[in-house]
């Protein structure tokens, strides 16, 4: 049975002006200017997409792909460069880049898609080996980094794309191909080795992953993938924690079996069991809470930061099936709308109060301009926070950055971006997930070394039980160390007890009041 790709429409190659001779495409690719790789990368797309729609025979088209394949994947990775670093949403030049780096993926894919059906159409192979394994392949990569660059914009993925991913691995596992390792390959991989390591990046939660933190779970993909596995479904499986269901004949990625009402279904090819995978990284968790040598756990140096250990709790939680909403989505359709905060300085600014007479000042910074307000739209709220949207400029974001909602009582709410998704039309969604109902500005003085910086003092709350917290810019305190907080009220000496979250724009920190308790929050408020 062959794949069920959906392809683009097929035109005569008589209405289509297409060069396909050898000296004649390889003449073309030395003319493009590829010290400019949004022009490069536009021409390329430009004669993937004439190529995939011309009715030329199997081998021209093959001959053609052949000579592009290196290119486009030089032209792919000089596009990336360009936006890799810039903070999101991307700015109009570098989104162009990243669109166009997803352009010419698709176009890739759809090529080689076009070649596999047609080498399996064919009654007789009178010469050569068997191209089908180097298509698969080249489909599969394609359509991984396609991803890839969907989850470092925070943008959707193209309709159709789990789709074409599920039936390429399916015909590969159902015609003995999965095993295939294509030689002279820039990755020495298995198709259900690429397919399986595609499944966990996406089954990762990507979306709620600050940028810096995506190369590290490809690289933990790529350590201890090969403890997952893939198989087919039957009657016998038993629903179970660490279990995925993936549907071929469906564009979706893999969900929890956990998670669904009917034990089994006959809708269901296969199975992802990720139980293996998930120990391992609680394993890991644990030793590197004990301070064991990085090098020994087979893990990179950038194991040593504190956001590597949150990561792979999250990672052991999302790949376990563990995490799951414990409150309900309540929807809006009033367009209620908050004034919103970003960065932990910018709500220091906005919260601290004026300075006037002999009173201490709390901004930032002295020399820093306020950020502006920005106007968001409630979309949903539960009892943990809520989703809001923003259209036009104004806003960057990132997973992990402090965010503050005005009230109307004028208090700041305090929370923690979670996920953001930034829409075909340019709107961004982004969750909030709240830490207080208030807070104090303060200014923070490590005792030790005299070292100041602005903070956030989330007061305790006796009718929510909320311990009071501590927000401070990254790598500012560590457990044990004492400290002097100035706030409106004076000062006060604390001890940081310990690091509750650590994000790439702030650390929480739950902490001990050394000489005074610190404030309540009033009833009602």
């Amino acid at each position: 049975m062959q794949p069920r790709y959906v392809l683009p429409a097929c035109e005569p190659a008589r209405t289509i002006s297409l060069e396909t001779k050898p000296k004649q495409v390889d003449a073309w690719l030395l003319r493009l200017p590829m010290s400019n790789p949004a022009e490069a990368a536009e021409e390329l797309a430009d004669y993937l997409a004439t190529l995939n729609r011309s009715d030329v025979s199997h081998d021209v088209r093959s001959k053609v792909a052949e000579r592009l394949y290196r290119v486009v994947d030089d032209v792919v990775g000089s596009l990336r460069e360009q936006y890799g670093s810039v903070p999101l949403p991307l700015p109009t030049r570098q989104h162009r880049n990243a669109e166009l780096a997803r352009r010419l993926l698709l176009e890739t894919a759809d090529c080689y898609k076009v070649l596999t059906l047609e080498w399996l159409g064919q009654r007789f192979h009178l010469f050569g080996g068997n191209p089908v394994p180097q298509y698969l392949q080249r489909i599969l990569l394609a359509l991984q980094s396609l991803l890839e660059i969907c989850y470092e914009t925070h943008e959707s993925c193209p309709h159709g794309l789990w789709m074409d991913l599920h039936q390429t691995y399916n015909y590969a596992l159902r015609s003995g191909l999965k095993d295939v390792v294509q030689e002279g390959s820039k990755q020495m991989l298995s198709l259900e080795r690429i397919y399986l390591d595609t499944l966990l990046m996406a089954l990762s939660d990507p979306y709620h992953f600050p940028q810096s933190e995506l190369p590290w779970t490809k690289d933990i993909i790529a350590r201890f993938s090969n403890l997952a596995r893939l198989f087919p479904a039957d009657e016998s499986t038993q629903s179970h924690v660490g279990l995925f269901l993936i549907e071929v004949n469906t564009d979706a990625p893999p969900r929890p079996l956990a998670r669904e009402p009917h034990p089994m279904s006959p809708r269901w090819e296969l199975l992802l069991n990720t139980t293996d995978l998930a120990k391992h990284l609680a394993l890991l968790s644990s030793h590197l809470r004990g301070q064991e040598d990085i090098e020994k756990l087979g893990l990179p140096e950038v194991a040593r930061d504190p956001a590597y250990v949150t990561m792979l709790r999250r990672l052991k939680l999302n790949w376990g099936a563990s995490l799951q909403r414990m409150a309900q989505r309540r929807r809006y359709q009033d367009e209620r709308e908050f004034e919103v905060g970003f960065g932990l300085k910018a709500l220091h600014h906005l919260i601290s109060p004026p300075q006037a007479g002999n009173a201490a000042h709390f901004s930032a910074g002295g020399n820093e301009a306020p950020l502006a307000r920005v106007r968001c739209r409630i979309v949903d709220d539960s009892m943990g926070g809520l989703a809001l949207r923003h259209s036009g400029p104004g806003v960057q974001i990132r997973v992990g950055d402090v965010v503050g909602l005005l009230q109307a009582s004028g208090a700041w709410s305090i929370g923690l971006v979670r996920w953001f998704r930034i829409s075909g039309t340019g709107e961004m969604f982004f969750g909030v997930q709240l830490l207080a109902p208030q807070a104090d500005a303060v200014q923070l003085r490590r005792i030790d070394n005299g070292r100041q910086w602005p903070g956030l003092l989330l007061l305790p709350n006796p009718i929510t039980r909320q311990v009071p917290m501590l927000l401070s810019l990254p790598s500012t305190f560590a457990p044990g160390v004492l400290a002097e907080v100035r706030t409106a009220q004076g000062k006060h000496n604390i001890k940081v007890d310990a690091r509750l979250e650590s994000t790439p724009s702030v650390d929480i920190y739950r902490f001990q009041m050394e000489d005074a308790e610190p404030p309540l929050v009033p009833r009602g408020k």
